[in-house]
């Protein structure tokens, strides 16, 4: 009867992918750039809104060096539904995030949504391939 040890693999799995996504939070968070990087595939692609894709781990490093060095952030998860496919794994989030200066400055606020791939890794690990999202809040013009 091998069914209970799937649905505890695919717990575990599961689990695994999670941790990610918390680790991501909590750096992002905390303008933690290495514990940004650990959480990234080498070859993987953030996609921020009004800004051109950001490709591999050089172009992401220098992308949330500039970040933090301009921007201290307090991010949220307020919903999030993930999907596990073999090595593959797609979680949809919607969130909510303070911003401010680093140099102290007006707050900003918005609530938007996005989509994380994470690739497990030969080692085991589940790391982020692919990363989009966007804001609910019209552009002012």
């Amino acid at each position: 009867m091998r069914m209970p040890a799937l649905a505890g693999e695919a717990n575990a799995e599961r689990a695994a992918v999670a941790r990610t996504t918390a680790r991501l939070l909590s750096a992002v968070n905390a303008a933690d750039l290495a514990g940004v990087l650990a959480v990234w595939s080498d070859d993987g692609v953030l996609m921020p809104p009004h800004h051109p894709s950001v490709r591999g781990r050089p172009e992401i490093e220098r992308y949330f060096s500039e970040l933090f060095e301009r921007t201290r952030f307090t991010f949220s998860f307020t919903a999030t539904t993930l999907h596990i496919s073999g090595g593959t794994a797609f979680e949809r989030i919607e969130y909510s995030v303070s911003a401010r200066p680093a140099q102290g400055g007006a707050e900003a606020r918005d609530v938007g949504k996005g989509l994380h791939v994470y690739r497990r890794e030969p080692n085991g690990l589940w790391k982020l391939a692919l990363d989009i999202w966007n804001s609910d809040t019209p552009v002012r013009s």
